[in-house]
């Protein structure tokens, strides 16, 4: 039950994460500019008091994570700003079903297992086909149409961090030295791939580079933003360690339209896109998680 609640956690700043940038509509790059390489100068000096990591394999694990990461951030920053902080995360739910079938289709001997198992098996089976009719739902919407293709990127990308960040979870017996890792070599990867794509798109020069990323107004924004996902990253993290299937914990952080929508709410912005498909596939998820920690013998 523990992954639950880091996986509730990493819902809530998610939340937070995806309505950052409804408001202020900045470059979506800049703001992962300050996301990865702020969360990685914060955290460095925390390695000097851990054991090294001296895996290729656990290297290459957080270089192809940070990768994804930029893709996600901008993605899901410029989408924000685009189309709403509501819209974006409900789109984003598709990402449980995707990182679900994926870890099925890489552990196919806990696939096995659980096929064996024909009740448990078939009621997930129908759980999954009630997502994926509120999801056509959704998608018949215009903007919900564009949007989905504006964020498969990312979604594909969420799924595969989601996978990734399970493996990073599980280096080493020291859980701080695996979420320490993340935060700085992972999350300073992204800042490269932000910063590279910014200055591809927007080709500032040298001093505009600086001048548009120190910006009162971004400052501010990149400070607030490195605060609560150092928090979502560690939560994330822990969720990921202890949680049968990273696609359950996906299921759990796209709890988030739901702290979305409620937020909106409270400050009177208009969310009204897909609302009722979008949280029919949130509904699909929770039955997800019921059947997860239920006494049914479901470990994948």
């Amino acid at each position: 039950m523990l992954w639950i609640i880091n996986g509730l956690v990493y819902g809530f700043f998610s939340a937070l994460y995806t309505l950052v940038n409804q408001h202020h509509k900045f470059n979506g790059y800049v703001l992962g500019i300050w996301r990865g390489f702020g969360i990685a100068l914060v955290f460095l000096p925390f390695l000097f008091f851990l054991p090294v990591q001296t895996s290729a394999y656990n290297w290459f694990l957080l270089i192809f994570q940070g990768w994804l990461i930029g893709i996600y951030d901008s993605h899901l920053f410029f989408a924000s700003a685009d189309f709403g902080a509501g819209p974006t995360s409900r789109v984003m739910a598709v990402t449980a079903l995707v990182t679900t079938v994926l870890w099925w289709i890489f552990t196919p001997e806990l696939f096995l297992r659980l096929f064996d198992n024909g009740t448990v098996f078939i009621t997930l089976l129908l759980v999954m086909a009630g997502f994926t009719v509120s999801y056509w739902y959704m998608i018949k919407d215009k903007v919900s149409r564009a949007l989905m293709k504006y964020m498969t990127p990312a979604i594909l990308a969420l799924a595969f961090m989601s996978m990734a960040t399970k493996e990073i979870a599980m280096m080493g017996q020291n859980v701080w030295a695996n979420i320490a890792y993340y935060l700085v070599v992972a999350t300073f990867v992204s800042g490269i791939y932000n910063t590279i794509f910014f200055i591809k798109h927007e080709k500032p020069g040298f001093k505009g580079f600086f001048k548009k990323v120190f910006a009162r107004e971004i400052v501010d924004t990149g400070i607030y933003i490195v605060c609560f996902s150092a928090a979502l990253i560690a939560s994330k993290t822990m969720a990921m360690r202890i949680a049968p299937n990273p696609g359950y914990v996906v299921a759990l952080v796209l709890t988030a339209p739901l702290f979305v929508f409620a937020l909106n709410k409270y400050n009177r912005v208009p969310d009204d896109i897909a609302i009722k498909p979008g949280f029919a596939m949130v509904f699909f998820l929770v039955m997800i998680m019921i059947i997860v920690n239920g006494s049914w013998g479901v470990d994948d």
